[in-house]
């Protein structure tokens, strides 16, 4: 009985001694200082926006010198590493066994000219005779189907004549354009036979330089980003700029002729959430090859104004970028904005910004709306 009569008593000291001391309190936070925020004015700038990514050299094409028959490899017309042009004979193989199958199929195709010439004047007698009378119509339905075969065997004869032509022709093969060829796996002598799994599948290879792809693997996140702000451009009416590309060799040489965009690849790698996208190089002296690990570097043709503000001033919410601005008073206030390209360790602004506004760069934990701050200048 005795706690509850002290209890309300003690409450209302403790209530007393927190008013006597809440007015001095609330008289330190008015004298305290505002805060200080640095602070960028933002300038409108003329810049060539540019990236760099590394990519690999591929060649656009590449052929096996295969041949299609099976024979003795009598000739090799390569040289490990050369240059070959489209057409040059590259292998010969005995054509002793197709050139006698030639002759026999020509043969056989005479052969069965003459029966169809035969078959056809029977044919011709037969129908004269029935209109006297002399055979029946059984007899002449009888030298129609004989003539029907013979036509039919002279169509076959025709068929083993262009076959046996192809594989003689085979015997020969040829380079199926320009490129550099690599060495032979088989010799004169080694006998090539298609799909035999215990040889090698192909005589050489070659490899198209010119042109040739250098191909960036990038993210998938950037792939559909660039999308965006090209259908965006597209939208607006604006063309979308066109860009230098320069490849960076080893060593920092940089390559002397330009490339330019050829395509996305058609398929995602799921396993590295990357898609490829291929530069086309001019390549005559052929002094990029595949497989050489590359630099490409893109740069804005013609120069481009834009603000510009520093990226660590930018934040990201829900509602997307924005920045903290303080106005003539040192007011703070929330600007969104749309941002656009990177620029080294700055972030240029589509809209949402002018020149002169004046950005807090550092200090934006304490930033909110209408807090006035002591806004000193930023140096970077």
């Amino acid at each position: 009985m005795t706690a509850r009569r002290i209890l309300p008593s003690a409450v209302m000291s403790l209530l007393i001694g927190f008013g006597s001391l809440s007015a001095p309190l609330l008289a330190q936070d008015a004298a305290q200082p505002a805060p200080v925020a640095l602070v960028q004015t933002v300038e409108v700038v003329s810049l060539r926006p540019s990236f760099s990514h590394p990519a690999r050299i591929e060649a656009i094409d590449t052929a096996s010198v295969r041949p299609t028959i099976k024979a003795i490899v009598t000739a090799l017309h390569i040289e490990a590493g050369s240059i070959v042009e489209e057409g040059d004979l590259l292998v010969e193989l005995d054509d002793t066994d197709f050139r006698i199958a030639l002759a026999t199929a020509e043969a056989n195709l005479k052969q069965q000219e003459a029966a169809t010439l035969k078959a056809d004047l029977d044919l011709d007698r037969a129908q004269q005779l029935v209109k006297n009378n002399t055979v029946s119509q059984r007899e002449v339905e009888y030298a129609q189907a004989q003539a029907d075969v013979a036509h039919a065997r002279v169509d076959v004869a025709r068929a083993q004549v262009d076959q046996a032509e192809a594989n003689l022709k085979d015997t020969k093969v040829y380079a199926p354009f320009g490129g550099r060829i690599s060495a032979a796996q088989y010799a004169v002598g080694d006998l090539f036979s298609p799909g035999d799994p215990t040889q090698p599948p192909y005589i050489a290879t070659i490899v198209r330089l010119d042109p040739i792809y250098a191909v960036g693997l990038v993210d998938q996140a950037n792939y559909f980003t660039f999308l965006a702000r090209r259908v965006a451009f597209l939208e607006s009416g604006r063309s979308i700029p066109p860009l230098e590309i320069d490849l960076i060799l080893p060593g920092e040489n940089v390559y002397p002729l330009k490339g330019r965009f050829q395509n996305w690849d058609n398929t995602a790698v799921s396993s590295t959430g990357t898609i490829a996208a291929r530069i086309e190089f001019p390549n005559p002296d052929g002094v990029l090859l595949p497989g050489q690990t590359v630099v490409i570097r893109g740069q804005v043709i013609e120069p481009i104004e834009a603000p510009l503000v520093p990226q660590r001033a930018v934040s990201l919410d829900q509602q997307g970028h924005f920045v903290w601005v303080v106005d003539g008073s040192n007011m703070v206030t929330r600007r969104n904005i749309q941002v656009g390209i990177r620029s080294g360790a700055d972030w240029t602004v589509q809209e949402g910004l002018d020149a002169g506004d004046k950005v807090v760069v550092e200090g934006l934990q304490r930033m909110r709306e209408g807090v006035t701050v002591d806004p000193k200048p930023y140096e970077s």
